[in-house]
């Protein structure tokens, strides 16, 4: 049995974001499938206690690390003396054959040396959750006037961040592709990701296509029975109320919808903690028009996803940025619920690979409210949805993730996932 040290930039009990929740999931499975002793260690930007970055979790089986000071453009760890030092020291004494890391915001990019420095033959992996590595704004690859951006490009980016040059973004690249050097290979959910990422510069003999894991149980693809045969015009939104999640462009369909006299229901479950005020203020004259129609019912518990799709018979996923290899299309398959997404970047990919539902062009409003029109009038669509979902046998099983950290032969994988 080997032993693997799992890194995050923050930790589910404290921000129930979709790549925390991923990795906490992979922890999980790992260890209850019993050939890795996995542990997982998360940053948050919680005060220190004195004299140390560490501490547990509420539950006692996570290392959560507390502190440090962190420089959001280069992706750096200024603070080398407190932070990296007695994480230094974690890791001897964790002694991991492999550390899988899932991000570098706020962890660093110079934690990848120190890795390498205290354990010069650990297997460093690092899966590309975002495209936080080409992108600035916050990994979105979308511009300040919200238009998608097809790939990282120096000048193309100073003019996208005001106060920032070429020059900048050069110095950028080159410090963080030092880094990153040092890492053995570099997972990608989609192969939507992986090729931006080959493109901003990443090797290609170290790039790896392997989706993220499904959520536990088997899919509820059961067909409906007769009582169930009954208009399915019960919408569901699930996951963080932030602008590039694109519930704006949903409630403006819906608004259509009303104007049109469809009945229909919108539930919207999600944290609106972090949702900036110039938004929450755009999307409240919406609200008002919608009334009743849409029910805003807050933040949920990862585990509560399933029970909570399960209430609605849509779920809408309108993102606006590229998304890579989003939760809540697992989630919403395992609940059995069909999806209507944006018609793009590794969302588009999933839907298309697991036939998941349908694809509206992203930021759209026009076509959304066409698209829910269609799932509103046509009866048997929503069970034709339904009954053409299908897991995906890459998400099961842990043996490509095994071979990456080492702990199977390596032979098997030749061009299993790669990048080609």
């Amino acid at each position: 049995m080997i032993r693997v040290l799992h890194l995050v930039h923050n930790h589910p009990e404290v921000h129930p974001g979709g790549t925390e929740i991923q990795a906490l999931r992979l922890v999980r499975a790992l260890n209850a499938d019993g050939r890795v002793e996995a542990h997982l260690a998360a940053a948050t930007r919680q005060i220190p206690h004195p004299g140390t970055i560490l501490r547990r979790s509420r539950d006692g089986r996570d290392t959560l690390l507390a502190g440090g000071a962190f420089d959001r453009f280069l992706l750096s760890q200024r603070d080398r003396l407190h932070f990296l030092a007695e994480f230094a020291r974690y890791l001897t004494l964790l002694n991991p054959q492999a550390v899988h890391l899932h991000h570098l915001y706020d962890l660093g990019a110079e934690l990848l040396a120190v890795i390498r420095r205290t354990l010069p033959d650990v297997r460093i992996l690092l899966s590309l959750h975002d495209f936080h590595l080409p992108c600035h704004r916050d990994g979105l690859m979308v511009t300040g006037e919200g238009a998608l951006c097809e790939t990282a490009q120096t000048m193309a980016c100073a003019a996208c961040c005001p106060g920032l040059s070429a020059a900048d973004f050069q110095r950028r690249y080159l410090f963080l592709t030092a880094h990153l050097d040092l890492v053995d290979r570099f997972i990608a959910p989609s192969l939507f990701a992986l090729q931006r990422h080959a493109e901003w510069g990443l090797p290609h003999d170290k790039l790896y296509h392997l989706p993220n894991i499904a959520p536990d149980g088997a899919p509820d693809l059961m067909p409906a029975v007769a009582s169930e045969q009954r208009r399915r015009d019960r919408l569901g939104y699930f996951g963080n109320l932030l602008p590039h999640k694109g519930l704006a462009v949903l409630l403006r369909a819906c608004q259509m919808l009303k104007r049109a006299g469809h009945g229909f229901s919108l539930a919207v479950h999600g944290d609106d903690q972090h949702m900036p005020e110039r938004y929450r203020a755009a999307i409240a004259p919406l609200l008002d028009e919608l009334g009743e129609a849409v029910t805003l019912h807050g933040a949920y518990a990862p585990e509560e996803a399933a029970e909570l799709m399960r209430g609605v018979d849509w779920i809408v996923a309108p993102s606006v940025w590229w998304e890579n290899d989003p939760l809540v299309l697992q989630e919403a398959l395992a609940a059995g619920r069909p999806v209507i997404a944006s018609d793009i970047g590794g969302m588009a990919e999933a839907v298309r690979r697991q036939s998941l539902g349908l694809l509206a062009p992203e930021g759209d409003a026009d076509a959304l409210a066409a698209t829910l029109t269609r799932c509103l009038a046509e009866q048997d669509l929503w069970q034709h949805c339904r009954a053409a979902m299908r897991p995906d046998p890459e998400r099961h099983g842990l043996a490509p993730l095994l071979r990456l950290y080492g702990l199977i032969s390596p032979s098997p994988l030749a061009g299993e996932g790669k990048a080609t």
